[in-house]
């Protein structure tokens, strides 16, 4: 994953910390903040897609951003009503952990091409054809 991949990663990461810690209006925020890196690396992908080179997985990568990016949207729009309380619904905590889930599925997935690299396949050996 490149650095415009884990920004996003890093917020959500911050806001469920930020949840933890109590600060509502920060997770908020940070959720906000993570609305713009997620459409971000979501073109990045779109754009290596689009180039010559395309891996076989941009496509996946590139839904995954987009339910990322809704569920981030999900989880910021049932926190804006109730900033002023102290408290958050709990639909909007499983939002939070679940775009951790999409973005752990998006690890693996960019992880695939490396992994298959570093597999050794053997290759049967060729028998001997018979000759006329």
């Amino acid at each position: 994953m490149t650095r415009r991949e884990l920004l996003p990663v890093a917020l959500v990461l911050l806001v469920t910390a930020a949840d933890a810690a109590g600060a509502r209006s920060l997770s908020f925020y940070l959720l906000l903040a993570a609305v713009p890196a997620i459409v971000v690396a979501g073109l990045a992908v779109v754009e290596e897609a689009c180039q010559g080179g395309a891996r076989d997985h941009c496509r996946a990568l590139g839904v995954l951003h987009v339910v990322a990016l809704l569920l981030v949207l999900a989880s910021a729009a049932l926190r804006a009503p109730t900033r002023a309380e102290a408290t958050v619904p709990q639909a909007a905590v499983s939002a939070v952990i679940a775009c951790l889930v999409v973005f752990a599925i998006q690890g693996l997935i960019a992880a695939l091409p490396a992994l298959r690299r570093t597999v050794p396949v053997e290759l049967p050996e060729p028998s001997e054809a018979p000759t006329p």
